[in-house]
């Protein structure tokens, strides 16, 4: 039998990843990245302390320490991976994978360089956002996405029932009506630009609606999920059964 070692018996063992969260109050439903049932492996969470959506949107300084001793929490605690449950903490991506020494992967706008090198030249990718002011330029390039890539922006904050939920805090989130919201983005985005090749889903709240998305659209789309599992499936590799 094997030989294991005590790293964090206080604390559980055998998390795959850690998960830092806003601090926020809106339901998180199945698919959501900060619903533990949204996983078939064992994850931890931890909300980082003053974690407000306005001041990781807007990349705050002042938090940085939080972010990082927050995430330094789940490294001791053992997890093979840091991940987070707000495309906007990639403001402290760079930060934060220098400060621990598992691989952190915080948004999934980390997927736009890929995407931009499946593409062929002169085809947009699409990307609809919690809040389309505060994705700039600036979070785009700390992605590491070419500057010569066409990347179309849709921001949910002026969706009514998004606005309600999400941006006022509101107890109850109706999948329906988030959903209809974000197709009408999606569609609106290909219709501007018949040429888009792919669409990107920034928020962690909305892998839910990525297959809406794509048989709204017929786009290939990337969500948060695919990046933490792609990584899951990097670390924790499965046997291939099947017939020859």
């Amino acid at each position: 039998m094997p030989v294991y070692e005590a790293t964090n018996p206080k604390g559980g063992q055998g998390y795959h990843l850690g998960l830092l969260v806003l601090t926020k109050t809106n339901p998180f439903i199945p698919g959501d990245v900060a619903n533990a049932s949204t996983y078939d492996y064992p994850v931890v969470f931890k909300t980082v302390p003053g974690a407000w959506s306005t001041r990781v949107l807007s990349g705050d300084p002042e938090l940085e320490d939080a972010v990082v001793e927050t995430a330094l929490e789940l490294e001791a605690m053992g997890v093979r991976g840091i991940s987070s449950d707000c495309g906007f903490f990639m403001n402290y991506q760079d930060v934060v994978r220098k400060k621990v020494k598992v691989p952190v992967f915080m948004s999934s706008l980390l997927s736009l360089p890929m995407i931009d090198s499946i593409l062929g030249k002169g085809r947009s990718i699409g990307c609809v956002t919690a809040n389309s002011v505060s994705l700039g330029n600036r979070i785009l390039s700390l992605t590491g996405v070419p500057a010569g890539r066409t990347i179309r922006v849709k921001g949910l904050q002026d969706m009514p029932e998004w606005q309600a939920v999400i941006g006022k805090q509101g107890p109850y989130l109706d999948s329906e009506k988030i959903t209809a919201e974000v197709v009408q983005l999606a569609k609106e985005l290909k219709e501007e630009d018949p040429n888009m090749g792919a669409i990107v889903l920034e928020c962690s709240l909305l892998p839910v609606y990525a297959k809406p998305v794509q048989e709204a659209t017929g786009l290939p789309v990337f969500d948060f999920l695919n990046i933490i599992d792609y990584y899951e499936r990097g670390i924790f590799a499965r046997n291939r059964v099947g017939h020859a």
